[in-house]
């Protein structure tokens, strides 16, 4: 009777650790895997939120530079940065829970993933890219500035999307930066914009 006790115990100690962390870190992931020293990536960090979504987190590029980020209701994931290595080498990017701006830190084990940086471009080259800002979180009610309004669904896994108002309707300037392969279109006469693959 005492061994089914404790054992009852423990099971109810792990669900209660799961409940103590309605979000848990989702992924991290990377675009693009290969780069030249001094050209950017763009790098994507997830929460998996099971309920409550109110928590911090960090990403360790793998040079010493972190950036800080959370999840909540007015600032869902993905949280997206760009970053720029100096020296060639491979590097382990990963993403921890972290108490960030009076958010708790997201649940679950850190996720990992890994970025091969090659030299840098040879003389006479066209110059790297150089290091950005970090890129705004994408969410589907920011896309789109009005008068133009989301068309279709706001894809959050890549960031694709189309914005549509009427033919004719000035298009924004300057063009808005697409995240990783996406490809920024428009079409004045359809009154459309927008990132796709």
């Amino acid at each position: 009777m005492r061994f089914v006790s404790c054992v009852a115990a423990a099971v109810l100690a792990a669900g209660f650790s799961t409940l103590a962390h309605a979000q848990l870190i989702g992924s991290v992931t990377v675009s693009p895997p290969t780069v030249r020293a001094g050209e950017p990536v763009t790098v994507s960090a997830n929460v998996d939120v099971m309920s409550g979504n109110y928590c911090g987190f960090a990403v360790f590029y793998g040079d010493g530079k972190t950036a800080d980020g959370y999840s909540d209701v007015s600032h869902p994931t993905p949280f997206v940065t760009t970053h720029v290595y100096a020296k060639p080498g491979t590097y382990t990017i990963s993403m921890g829970g972290r108490n960030v701006e009076s958010h708790p830190n997201c649940g679950g084990p850190d996720k990992f993933t890994t970025v091969t940086v090659t030299e840098g471009a040879k003389p006479g080259a066209a110059a790297p890219v150089p290091a950005t800002a970090p890129i705004p979180m994408l969410t589907a009610s920011t896309v789109c500035k009005a008068p133009w309004k989301l068309s279709g669904k706001f894809n959050a896994k890549n960031g694709a999307y189309t914005c549509a108002a009427k033919a004719g309707s000035a298009l924004p300037d300057p063009k808005p930066a697409c995240l990783g392969d996406l490809t920024y279109f428009e079409n004045a006469k359809k009154g459309q914009f927008g990132c796709r693959p």
